[in-house]
């Protein structure tokens, strides 16, 4: 049984706090913070910092509220973030507005003012879990992997790094089919289609979190469905098994009935999957953080 409200909406009980993060062209990105009761002792709490999924076009951060919900009550101080999403085009290139480096460049400031203010909330900053799925998944991988990618004016003063990776059915290269969430590069003109797909191929390269591992990486847990049709779970097994290679503290669960998204109330996923993978994710953060 399923041990918090399902809702994707803010209820009156959860207590969140909302604040902007950062507010690039305009745009004002909030966080959802829950505070569990302050400890006895007075000691700071870990924190899960969580980005939702939606395939880069759609989904906010309420999506994760029933996670944040449930790691609350274990006394975790949990956030959840939105960020700029993609225009939705139908097979066909990203082009115009925001791009998927706008997408990654966020998640680091979202992860950046956590650090940053974390003793506001009792929190350790140096306790910080990146908790991604799907699509949020990818994005949780690139702030932890792609070190280089700074948008200008970063603060770079503040570590974005993760202490913790937990992800999610993680889309965590885009050579494949999620190459199309790239924009296309403006290098070649109109009469060079094979110097165009060329240049986005290695700009795909450039920001699939696969090819940018290394051993300084935190410690990672990656869970991925079997019957996933969205995210092959070749991504999520190919990012674990090279960070073990690495010499990285990986745990890689994979679950055999399980479809994309399983991790998300209120879509496909059972009961019993939904448990299972708060379970997982809550007896690796323990194995970590005792």
């Amino acid at each position: 049984m399923l041990e918090m409200a399902e809702d994707w909406t803010i209820l009156e009980e959860d207590g969140v706090t909302v604040e902007h993060y950062t507010s690039p062209g305009g745009e004002k990105l909030r966080l959802l913070i829950m505070v569990p009761e302050a400890a006895e002792d007075g000691a700071s709490r870990p924190c899960l910092l969580f980005i939702h999924g939606g395939g880069f076009t759609g989904g906010s951060a309420e999506m994760l509220l029933p996670q944040c919900r449930y790691f609350r009550k274990r006394g975790y101080v949990c956030v959840s973030a939105d960020y700029r999403l993609l225009a939705r085009e139908e097979e066909t290139p990203a082009a115009g507005g925001f791009a998927l480096e706008d997408s990654i460049a966020d998640c680091k400031a979202a992860l950046r003012y956590v650090r940053k203010n974390a003793g506001r909330w009792k929190a350790d900053p140096h306790r910080i879990a990146l908790v991604g799925e799907s699509a949020g998944g990818y994005l949780a991988c690139a702030v932890t992997a792609l070190s280089a990618l700074e948008a200008p004016g970063a603060d770079r003063s503040v570590s974005c790094v993760p202490d913790l990776l937990v992800a999610y059915n993680p889309i965590t290269q885009l050579l494949g089919r999620w190459k199309m969430s790239v924009r296309q590069a403006a290098l070649c003109g109109a009469d060079d289609p094979a110097g165009r797909w060329l240049a986005r191929h290695h700009r795909a390269r450039s920001l699939s979190p696969l090819c940018h591992l290394t051993a300084q990486h935190p410690a990672a847990l990656v869970i991925h469905g079997l019957e996933d049709t969205v995210v092959p779970p070749e991504d999520g097994v190919e990012y674990a098994e090279q960070l073990r290679r690495l010499g990285v503290n990986t745990r890689l669960e994979l679950l055999p009935d399980s479809k994309h998204a399983f991790a998300l109330c209120k879509y496909t996923a059972s009961d019993e999957e939904i448990v299972r993978t708060l379970e997982l994710t809550a007896d690796f953060l323990s194995s970590q953080w005792k």
